[in-house]
């Protein structure tokens, strides 16, 4: 057994048995890290309206947390993709630390019932409630750090964010983001072509090609029409912000 997994199972033992403060506990399984200093973990789940003093709520370590979270994420596009150019990772970045989806990931941890808040502060309204979720996530992610270095850290990214960027990916409009560069670059608007489709009803793969101006720039084919609008819409904006 290494010298992390010893820390890690002393830790939660202490946890588990000896502090008895079985909140906590669950949390920092969930989290597949146990603090050794537990006022760290404090900080990061109290809000600015229950505790004004910025050393005593979480707004530093969500500073801090951002700008990890940006490093690591980074640098695992880096390894996934080494042939993107700079604009596609930067979009599939974007993606990945934008609060709506750190939201998503606060909620897969339960952070809701940790965070301490005071009255002002009205976690049942929508837009509250997922840049709570999202900035609590980005702050325990500083709080790691600080307490046990950068490898904790990187556990945890993989384990919720980069687990889930399929998902976060999904959301990305590239064929509307491929339309406003046109736009704001004075092209052409691009056009979207169907060029084959093959397959029974039930299993058709279209292929779109797009189009902007008597260029060809890129294809692709997907189970719908839409998919590979997107796929096509991605390539072509890396060809087009590379060249």
């Amino acid at each position: 057994m290494g010298l992390n997994r010893i820390i890690y199972f002393s830790r939660l033992i202490f946890w588990r048995f000896l502090r008895k403060n079985q909140s906590l506990y669950q949390l920092q399984n969930n989290l597949g890290y146990f603090f050794h200093d537990s006022s760290l973990l404090n900080t990061a789940l109290t809000h600015k309206s229950k505790e004004t003093k910025v050393s005593k709520n979480y707004e530093q370590l969500e500073f801090l947390g951002d700008a990890i979270l940006d490093q690591i994420i980074s640098e695992m596009l880096y390894k996934e993709f080494p042939k993107a150019g700079e604009g596609i990772l930067t979009q599939k970045r974007s993606s990945l630390v934008q609060k709506s989806f750190l939201s998503k990931m606060g909620e897969e941890l339960d952070l809701l019932k940790y965070i301490v808040s005071g009255p002002s502060l009205d976690l049942t309204l929508g837009k509250v409630y997922e840049k709570q979720l999202g900035n609590v996530f980005e702050a325990i992610i500083g709080a790691i750090k600080i307490d046990g270095g950068i490898n904790p850290c990187i556990n945890l990214i993989k384990n919720t964010v980069w687990k889930n960027r399929d998902e976060a990916w999904k959301t990305v409009n590239y064929k509307g983001q491929l339309i406003e560069f046109c736009q704001a670059n004075s092209l052409k608007i691009p056009r979207f072509i169907v060029r084959d489709t093959k397959g029974p009803d039930h299993e058709k793969v279209f292929k779109v090609e797009v189009n902007i101006g008597s260029f060809k720039h890129a294809s692709a084919s997907a189970p719908t029409k839409k998919a590979a609008e997107q796929i096509a819409s991605e390539k072509t904006l890396e060809i087009i912000k590379t060249s």
